[in-house]
């Protein structure tokens, strides 16, 4: 797949925002306060790329993650550092963090229904601005390095495609949250849901 032009990339930030406003609009009624979801970056580059603008794969990651399937079947998925997933789910638990993410059922289970909030999100952006439909899968979430997430996704995709969809989000707040959404495709996904951008 060719490199992004400006216009291209700033329809993808676009959508992107959409996502992210629709996410936002969700996560604010649970949490009952105001949540603005900005979108600073988006990027597509080659599959074994992705991890060059999302950290230092030694950094421990807490991965959301689901398949999509539909017209163009792929995984989803939303990554915290550690910090930040901490402050998300002392803020639906009403407590107070640093949280033990590792043996707190409680502290995982919200954060499973805030990752399968905001990937549902973006995937809803993605087939409004596509026209292809996406179904998206129970989420699950997993807390290990950030190298070894991405191993293991790409491990349990048969039919990796060639380049991978990265947005930026960044929460508004007192407290800095900041995560990564990227859209991992199957073969083919991707130029199928990107014709509309000319990509």
């Amino acid at each position: 797949m060719k490199a992004l032009n400006e216009i291209q990339t700033g329809l993808l930030k676009e959508m992107g925002n959409i996502g992210a406003g629709n996410a936002a609009t969700a996560l604010s009624k649970i949490l009952g306060a105001k949540i603005e979801i900005t979108v600073p970056n988006v990027w597509m580059i080659p599959v074994e790329r992705m991890n060059e603008p999302l950290g230092q794969v030694e950094e421990l990651t807490v991965a959301l993650f689901l398949k999509a399937s539909g017209g163009a079947p792929g995984k989803a998925v939303f990554l915290l550092d550690v910090p930040s997933a901490e402050r998300i789910a002392a803020a639906l638990l009403g407590t107070q963090p640093p949280l033990e993410l590792f043996s707190n059922e409680m502290a995982q289970s919200a954060l499973q229904e805030v990752g399968n909030i905001i990937v549902s999100s973006f995937l809803i952006a993605l087939t409004h601005f596509s026209g292809i439909p996406l179904q998206s899968s129970v989420p699950a979430i997993g807390i290990d390095m950030l190298g070894a997430i991405l191993d293991g996704i790409l491990l349990d995709s048969e039919d990796v495609g060639d380049s991978v969809l990265i947005i930026d989000t960044a929460f508004s707040g007192s407290q800095k949250i900041e995560g990564k959404f990227l859209f991992i495709p199957d073969e083919g996904s991707l130029e199928k849901l990107l014709g509309v951008f000319g990509v």
